[in-house]
């Protein structure tokens, strides 16, 4: 990655999707130095970022609104990195044969998009770039989430802290270190002549090797996208929050509400599960590339962006509305299962009014129907002298009737019906059996 004096790298976070992996033409390898890293990266390359396209640009199509280039500007490339989950990242890298301090209108131009490539904003030309390769662009904006990284020979060794802050703060102004969110990986200041500061919208990085450039951009990559991806998360979270708060009793029926409920249910998984292997298995580098400064600039650079602890609030909100969530579909269970018990009340009801009304019927016709000599036809069914038969029958009703009455009667009085779990009095402890308190008798042995 050689330089002739400051190169600028600006990665921005986008929702632009791409599904389709390039396979080794897009692999980090082709693009970028690694050194003895390489394998390693390219044991990883499912698990880390890769490039779609890499376009060389004249410096002459490029303008700025504060930076005027004069000449300086003498290199720029276009980057498509795109996440393991199709997310694409965007970045732009400018060489400068300036003084670093002389970049810091260049840095304000860029990382509030005042660049423009023939005329166009450089957001629309990235979009037309990726829609042209197949990306999903849903809008022609990048997302707030941002990181620069300023890439140098050296800094004067008295100057090196006044420097570096300048570029991070963008101001000239007195400062104390011990309330700075610039945090400065051990590894990576141990050598005398090299300094590293990351802070969490831009890193400086001074007397590195190529590969430690290399894995520096690729770590900033995977974190801005990480940073939009949980924003995303974030986002679907509190629309989930709405839908379940439009999905009140009264509102909507009990079908619709659990189908609504059911879908949030569905989501609210497959946000865990993105939030698990987009945002919090990237805060972990040194897994896949085992090296103590790659991992020390990347642990740096989630610190600081806050991304670890973000991720666990989160998280503790998709957890806490699942819950929410499953507690309401239990309700709903309860609430089908008691109309469910109703109406198998009701026809039981209906069931056992037709056959005690229609048994009795059922009986006496049966008797006038049988062919026997009991069975006069000269006399009516309601003739005096078939009173013993209605009186058994009756009596056989009645029986039911009572039975029925009875055994409701007896669960309704029941101890357990009840819910009386008492075991009668508690026992008292007779006054004489009462374990009295020690004696101090400290005094008696003095004496």
């Amino acid at each position: 990655m050689s330089r002739q004096a400051v190169r600028i790298t600006n990665i921005y976070g986008t929702r632009w999707e791409n599904v389709r992996h390039p396979g080794d033409a897009g692999t980090l390898s082709r693009h970028l130095r690694f050194g003895r890293l390489g394998r390693y990266v390219d044991q990883a390359q499912d698990q880390l970022p890769y490039v779609a396209e890499r376009l060389v640009l004249d410096p002459a199509r490029l303008s700025f609104q504060r930076w005027t280039a004069d000449g300086r500007l003498t290199g720029a490339r276009l980057w498509s990195v795109y996440l393991p989950s199709g997310q694409a990242v965007i970045a732009l890298t400018l060489d400068v044969t300036a003084g670093p301090v002389e970049t810091i209108e260049l840095l304000e131009d860029c990382y509030y998009l005042d660049v423009t490539v023939d005329g166009t904003r450089l957001e629309s030309f990235a979009c037309e770039r990726a829609t042209d390769d197949g990306v999903s662009c849903p809008s022609q904006t990048f997302e707030p989430e941002r990181h620069q990284i300023v890439f140098a020979d050296t800094f004067p060794g008295d100057e090196a802290e006044d420097i570096t802050q300048k570029l991070i703060y963008r101001s000239d102004l007195p400062y104390r270190r011990e309330f700075s969110a610039i945090t400065y990986p051990a590894e990576l200041n141990r050598r005398p002549g090299t300094t590293v500061a990351v802070g969490p919208y831009v890193s400086v990085l001074t007397g590195q090797q190529d590969y430690i450039e290399n894995c520096a951009f690729v770590s900033a990559a995977q974190a801005v996208g990480s940073w939009v991806r949980l924003r995303w998360i974030r986002d679907d979270a509190y629309e989930d929050l709405r839908l379940f708060r439009r999905s009140e009793p009264g509102r909507r029926s009990l079908a619709n509400r659990r189908r609504t409920l059911e879908r949030m249910a569905n989501q609210l998984g497959e946000l865990e599960l993105e939030l698990s292997y987009s945002v919090e298995s990237t805060a972990d580098l040194e897994i896949l590339v085992p090296s103590l400064r790659v991992a020390g600039y990347h642990n740096a650079l989630f610190d600081c962006m806050g991304l670890r602890q973000k991720a666990d609030t989160v998280g503790r909100m998709l957890q806490r509305l699942d819950r929410t969530i499953r507690a309401e579909l239990t309700a709903i269970e309860s609430i089908e299962r008691r109309a469910d018990d109703e109406r198998r009340l009701r026809w039981a009801i209906a069931v056992g009014f037709l056959s005690t009304v229609g048994l009795p019927v059922t009986l006496v016709l049966a008797f006038f129907g049988v062919n026997a000599k009991e069975v006069d036809a000269r006399f009516s069914m309601f003739d005096p002298r078939y009173l013993p038969l209605y009186l058994f029958v009756g009596s056989v009703v009645s029986l039911g009737v009572a039975l029925a009455f009875g055994t409701y009667f007896w669960r309704l009085l029941s101890p357990r019906r009840r819910g009386d779990t008492s075991v009668g009095p508690v026992p008292t402890i007779p006054r004489q059996m009462a374990v009295t308190p020690p004696v101090d008798l400290s005094h008696e042995s003095r004496r």
